[in-house]
């Protein structure tokens, strides 16, 4: 028994001994946004997915979204007969009060979350004079934020 204590006690010196290194603040700035905007907007999501099946107010009838799913039908095919049509940009801006526009701004908010994520950590990288990643940020920031102003349109079909 006297065995166990004493190794115990070692095993306690030795660990707190032992410092672990500090993540870099542009990593937990990034890391931070990312968290937190990621969970607001899949609240968001479940929100409006509960409003879809409860309420009758949606842009596309959620039994059809489902059984297009199933039959395994395309995204394109899937608007095209829920709709007529294919929408562009931020469709779900205007259906903000339907479930399934809900949802969807619940999912953009979470993705969008990237982008302020990767400019704040690109100026921190920048005060550390970490130009190479500070410059990948920066890109993979424009390409986000391109991305999510709709300037590049999908494929019609």
């Amino acid at each position: 028994m006297e065995e166990i204590v004493m190794a115990k006690e070692m095993f306690m010196a030795e660990t707190k001994e032992e410092t672990k290194p500090k993540p870099p603040l542009a990593g937990l700035v990034y890391g931070e946004i990312i968290y937190w905007g990621t969970l607001l907007g899949a609240l968001i999501a479940v929100l409006g997915s509960t409003f879809a099946f409860i309420s009758r107010s949606n842009v596309m009838d959620v039994s059809y979204v489902f059984s297009a799913i199933w039959q395994g039908k395309d995204v394109a095919t899937v608007w095209k007969e829920g709709i007529g049509q294919l929408p562009q940009g931020h469709w779900y801006l205007h259906n903000i009060t339907t479930g399934d526009g809900l949802t969807m701004f619940g999912i953009a908010l979470g993705v969008f979350a990237v982008i302020p994520g990767m400019f704040l950590s690109a100026i921190l990288l920048l005060k550390k004079r970490e130009y190479f990643f500070a410059t990948l940020a920066i890109i993979a920031g424009i390409i986000c934020l391109t991305a999510c102003l709709g300037l590049f349109a999908l494929p019609q079909r």
